[in-house]
């Protein structure tokens, strides 16, 4: 059976035409049931929802602050290069990882934990806040230090990590990092466009009111309401390029890296529908925008995910 599937896998095309399918059926039962599916299983009391609606946004931050340390650590490495160039590589690739970790992740995450106490403490559902920003913040001392510490904690971990790669590895590396951070950037964008011009509004939003329901495939334009597409779930999409980042001789963790990061899109896909903070269609649609945008960049630059093939016997 492990034969089996690992030749199955080894076929990015046969997987992409699989998820794909599932993925239109999904969307064709949302069409019609998005509603029904959501009033059935909506819960802003779930622990589950909250916990990943609060912290979960970390992948594609993850992955692009990630490829920023490759840089830096290569152009450490890189004294062949030109003094002016490699400190470039050094300073933009710190300056792009601190806003990726602010911006992107932290600046969020710390309002969802700041909304979270402030639930409990009104006695109001945990799961309950707007997920399009909000006025709950940290001092400016208190973010600073809380990013800083954090940004400071990821450099040390993966500079050491990265000290144990050979030069070999780390030049592959460098093709993974520029690659996956053109991946993660393009499916962002195209995700943070759509939910601005789609103008669909999310379920806690109606509070059981269907009048201004619309369907995902009727964009109301902007109007301040961004369920479609989640955001969270094209977070959690950017997890599927973490594999790349594992030496292509270790088949096996790349494996286990790579169901790994597939259970946590499936766990986020569903946490947000259950928190009620999108609909079945806008949480599934976060998932195969990201995933097609990963395949054509993969396929453009004929690179792997998992190198399934030489690991068939293993």
């Amino acid at each position: 059976m492990g034969a089996k599937i690992n030749k199955f896998m080894a076929s990015p095309s046969k997987v992409f035409y699989s998820a794909a399918a599932i993925i239109i059926v999904i969307m064709l039962i949302g069409s019609g049931f998005d509603w029904q599916i959501s009033q059935s299983v909506m819960n802003q009391n779930s622990w589950f929802g909250t916990v990943f609606q609060d912290y979960g946004l970390w992948p594609i931050p993850f992955i692009i602050m990630l490829s920023c340390m490759v840089i830096i650590n290569y152009a450490y490495r890189a004294t062949d290069k030109p003094w002016f160039v490699r400190c470039s590589m050094m300073l933009g690739g710190l300056l792009l990882a601190g806003w990726q970790l602010w911006f992107n992740y932290l600046k969020t995450t710390v309002y969802y934990t700041l909304t979270l106490q402030d639930n409990i403490k009104k006695n109001l559902p945990v799961g309950q806040a707007n997920s399009d920003g909000g006025n709950l913040h940290l001092s400016w001392f208190g973010n600073f230090m809380t990013w800083i510490i954090v940004y400071a904690l990821f450099i040390v971990i993966t500079q050491i990590w990265l000290s144990h790669k050979n030069n070999d590895q780390l030049k592959y590396l460098v093709k993974v990092a520029i690659v996956a951070t053109l991946a993660a950037i393009v499916a962002n964008d195209a995700v943070s466009a759509m939910k601005n011009y789609w103008g669909r509004w999310r379920p806690y939003e109606l509070a059981g009111n269907h009048a201004n329901f619309t369907n995902w495939f009727q964009p109301n334009g902007a109007n301040g309401h961004m369920s479609f597409p989640s955001g969270h779930t094209t977070a959690a999409a950017g997890l599927m390029l973490l594999p790349m980042f594992v030496d292509r001789s270790n088949f096996k963790l790349q494996r286990i890296v790579f169901w790994v990061s597939l259970a946590y899109c499936i766990l986020m896909w569903a946490s947000r529908i259950r928190v009620g903070a999108h609909f079945m269609t806008d949480a599934t649609s976060g998932l195969w925008i990201v995933w097609l945008t990963f395949f054509i960049v993969l396929s453009i630059t004929n690179m792997h995910l998992v190198e399934w093939k030489k690991g068939l016997d293993s």
